[in-house]
């Protein structure tokens, strides 16, 4: 008990770090960061409809982190989250548990509210070892699309605050992302962050392909994805398996200049299909 209220405490004292303007402009001793960054995996879902997207940690402190709070937000009806799988084990979880028996698995905590993951990782364990110090994979999200989702399709995974309540009752909705730390004295530190989302895409055809053009997995085809081409066909950069066969415009089963020029074509307004075969002068059909 003593433990689960030093780190209700520890949370207490964050939220209202993050109220104010941010790590640096509290307490000198968070000059060390102002950023911690927080990304979701993009991920195209299996003919099954099954997925899994990892969410990532990057540009720590370097004093770590004993709490985070945020959340991943979804379309529940494009998706359903099935578990929550934490990567990134500190030995936190243990240590808490072998001080205290009542306090096994309170370090890493979930909450599916059908269309918002809440996710709290916290310790009151104040040496750093049992810390977040790495810049690694955090955990993931196992899922599946709903069935009535058509091919080609995508939903995101949207990054944010958990959208409870500050305090039971209150009626206040909280705003704050945490990413905080306590130092020796005490004094609460919650770091600014950056957010990267992510998207669950799926399967057009039996290719694998997402959207044919849109090489970096964001949703669009731009001159970005051009530019992808063209660093592909110069064997500069490689692609995942999605993006390779999105590349293929043609859809001849190889990536060459002939795809970068129905591109280029596209967004010139040119054509608006990019599954073009013999039809590549129509302004009908195809994937737009």
């Amino acid at each position: 008990m003593k433990a689960q209220k030093a780190i209700a405490g520890i949370l207490a004292g964050l939220f209202a770090a993050g109220t104010l303007k941010g790590a640096g402009s509290i307490h000198s001793a968070a000059e060390e960061t102002d950023t911690v960054a927080i990304s979701v995996s993009s991920t195209v879902a299996a003919a099954d409809g099954t997925f899994s997207a990892v969410v990532y940690l990057d540009e720590l402190p370097d004093t770590g982190l004993c709490a985070m709070d945020f959340a991943v937000a979804y379309d529940s009806s494009f998706l359903t989250v099935n578990d929550v799988e934490l990567l990134y084990d500190t030995g936190a979880d243990d240590a808490e548990a072998a001080a205290n028996p009542d306090l096994a698995g309170t370090v890493f905590r979930y909450e599916d509210t059908d269309g918002e993951i809440r996710v709290r990782w916290a310790t009151a364990l104040m040496d750093s070892y049992y810390w977040l110090r790495e810049e690694r994979a955090f955990f993931v999200l196992h899922g599946i699309v709903n069935g009535d989702v058509a091919k080609g399709e995508r939903s995101e995974l949207r990054l944010g605050p958990a959208s409870r309540e500050t305090t039971e009752g209150s009626g206040v909705i909280n705003t704050t992302i945490i990413a905080g730390y306590v130092d020796a004295d005490g004094n609460s530190y919650n770091c600014n962050t950056t957010l990267t989302n992510g998207y669950v895409f799926t399967m057009l055809d039996e290719t694998g392909a997402t959207m044919y053009g849109d090489l970096d997995m964001n949703g669009e085809r731009t001159l970005a994805d051009v530019i992808l081409q063209n660093r592909v066909i110069a064997e500069e950069v490689e692609l995942c398996a999605a993006a390779y066969a999105n590349a293929d415009c043609e859809l001849d089963g190889c990536l060459s200049m002939a795809d970068v020029t129905l591109m280029l074509r596209y967004l010139k307004g040119e054509i608006e299909g990019l599954v073009l075969g013999s039809a590549e002068s129509s302004k009908t059909g195809g994937q737009t």
